[in-house]
């Protein structure tokens, strides 16, 4: 089941008069409209703005090589399998 939240908005009487009738796909058409608007979103990438942001930055930057390439799941269980075996 899908939770779902009221939200109640003004628009321009010129946008309301292009929308579909209640009763009609108002809602859907909304909801719509709306994924696609945020789907076209791109994420900007996080900029430090403070000289100890830009440290703690370089910082991950650096440490990078050790954090990747990520485990998938069989990655992962052969990790604790190995942990398992050196530390039991």
């Amino acid at each position: 089941m899908t939770t779902t939240k009221l939200v109640s908005v003004k628009v321009p009487l010129k946008i309301f008069r292009a929308l579909p009738d209640a009763h009609k796909g108002r809602s859907r058409f909304i909801i719509s409209a709306l994924e696609e608007k945020i789907s076209q979103r791109r994420e900007s990438e996080w900029q430090p703005t403070t000289a100890r942001g830009r440290r703690m930055a370089a910082l991950l930057e650096k440490g990078r090589a050790e954090r990747e390439p990520l485990l998938d799941a069989e990655g992962i269980a052969a990790e604790l399998a190995e942990r398992k075996g050196k530390f039991h």
